[in-house]
């Protein structure tokens, strides 16, 4: 989410209201364009709506989870239609990768309250990625292959030192901590690099082929998109 993406406040209107005002907006947005979803419950039943009035057309990028706020980057997507695996969570990769970046600018400018805010949402997005893969694709992968040992199991173990490095990272922040920042983030960054370039070039072709035909791998997407945060 950029500085520059308009957000919807939703708390102050009755709730009769809000689901049409919001669909108002997504069908405002241009390909490629996202607004902030603010409010005062987790919206999933507002997801489940967009599954079923626009599949296949949206992003839904939760960036805070309560237990008062709830905030939620809602984007339209360039290309409509159903989706695979490795493009879903592929397109998270990036999006999580460019947030890093404002973070790593926000630092090195002493901006360490924006840099914590925004830190803090892409915190929020990787937890969710990873229980999104945990909880969802690596069981299946698993059942399909008869195999708990082979690359979902080196994924868990790294997914235990990118939490702990978020972790440092996020204290570095908080402590105002230039150097404790530049060498937590620099071995996170390393760490999820050759993380993902091992998901995206076997993990995730192989759960595609392995889900079976478009409307199976479509399925295990909207499972993951829908996933709730106690899950």
């Amino acid at each position: 989410m950029s500085t520059s993406t308009q957000e919807l406040d939703v708390r102050s209107i009755p709730p009769v209201r809000r689901h049409p005002e919001i669909f108002r907006t997504f069908d405002t947005l241009a390909a490629g364009g996202a607004f902030v979803l603010v409010n005062d419950h987790e919206p999933r039943p507002l997801l489940y709506q967009f599954q079923v009035e626009r599949p296949g057309q949206f992003e839904w990028n939760v960036l805070e989870t309560g237990p008062e706020l709830w905030r939620v980057e809602i984007a339209r997507r360039r290309e409509v239609g159903s989706r695979s695996v490795s493009d879903f969570l592929g397109t998270d990769h990036r999006r999580l990768d460019a947030i890093a970046v404002e973070v790593d600018c926000l630092v090195h400018a002493g901006y360490f309250a924006e840099a914590q805010r925004r830190f803090a949402e892409f915190r929020c997005g990787l937890d969710r990625h990873i229980e999104e893969e945990e909880k969802v694709l690596f069981p299946l992968f698993e059942e399909r292959t008869g195999s708990a040992d082979g690359p979902t199991a080196v994924m868990r173990d790294e997914h235990v030192r990118i939490r702990r490095g978020m972790g440092q990272t996020a204290t570095a922040i908080h402590d105002m901590d230039r150097e404790g920042y530049a060498e937590s983030t620099r071995a996170l960054r390393e760490l999820l690099e050759e993380h993902n370039r091992k998901e995206e070039m076997i993990l995730y072709p192989m759960t595609d082929r392995l889900a079976g035909g478009e409307r199976e791998r479509d399925d295990i997407v909207r499972r993951m998109q829908a996933m709730a945060p106690e899950e």
